[in-house]
């Protein structure tokens, strides 16, 4: 489900590196510890894109609970014929053409954090996460729901360190084919699909993530990740004292979504130029 990729200390790194690595290396650890239930976790398909921010911070969660989809489904980000059901929004009448989606015990849940919602919601999942948690004495621990800093830090996930990745990964048309170059492991594609998908996707993402940076006012693209960076660094681990937001031994809700964020990036140029 996860490149559970350790990644290593580097003298002299930048605080960014940091905040970035010790958010990644502690969660890719926790991920690693066996969870117990007495209950049966939920079933669930998963509708997703590769390089989608929301879609890692989902299976971030997924992951942490010890739930492995019965089925993560790519879908083709040109025609998105995978979505070839009725795609229902939050009316009911029209159509939801965005991913993830997820099949939660055969219910449609559109959105991660609809999805994550549900998935917190269901006594098998609470048991699986809690069980791996030994320093949260209460489930309240673990969703943060007693500090005012929650609704915080779910804004500045989803607002503010995944808005400003598509800007990051497809700064240049380069940049932007080398991130659709996943489309080549995926083998539901056929090969011209793989290609129309890595050529056209990409060239339609870099112009994308262009219009991101005007609507937010941003010129340089890296520095606003840096400064993104620097205030999970400074204000979520507590000027890199602690290697969890929660102030615990475990991850709480905040750090998987900020490490499912993060996580999308992994292996890309990015990646390595944040490093």
């Amino acid at each position: 489900l996860f490149r559970n990729q350790i990644i290593t200390t580097k003298p002299r790194r930048p605080i960014i590196a940091v905040a970035y690595a010790v958010t990644k290396k502690s969660i890719a650890r926790s991920l690693t510890t066996t969870t117990t239930t007495n209950n049966i976790l939920p079933d669930v398909t998963l509708y997703q894109y590769n390089i989608c921010p929301f879609c890692h911070k989902t299976k971030a969660i997924l992951g942490y609970a010890g739930l492995q989809p019965k089925e993560i489904i790519e879908v083709n980000p040109l025609t998105k014929a995978e979505l070839k059901f009725k795609q229902k929004d939050g009316d009911g009448d029209n159509e939801y053409r965005k991913v993830p989606i997820a099949f939660i015990e055969g219910k449609q849940v559109n959105g991660s954090d609809a999805i994550i919602h549900s998935l917190l919601q269901n006594d098998a999942v609470k048991e699986s996460i809690l069980s791996k948690s030994p320093s949260f004495k209460a489930w309240e621990d673990f969703t943060d729901n007693n500090d005012d800093d929650d609704t915080v830090w779910e804004s500045f996930v989803n607002e503010d360190l995944a808005a400003i990745l598509y800007p990051n990964i497809c700064s240049s048309l380069g940049k932007s084919y080398t991130a659709f170059g996943y489309v080549h492991g995926v083998k539901t594609f056929s090969t011209l699909q793989k290609y129309s998908i890595q050529s056209v996707g990409s060239l339609a993402m870099y112009f994308a993530a262009s219009r991101i940076k005007s609507k937010r006012g941003i010129v340089d693209e890296f520095s606003a990740l840096q400064e993104a960076l620097q205030r999970w660094q400074r204000d979520g681990l507590a000027n890199g004292e602690n290697e969890f937001s929660s102030g615990k031994d475990d991850p709480n809700l905040n750090d998987l979504l900020v490490y499912g964020i993060l996580n999308s990036i992994d292996g890309l140029p990015t990646h390595e130029q944040i490093m």
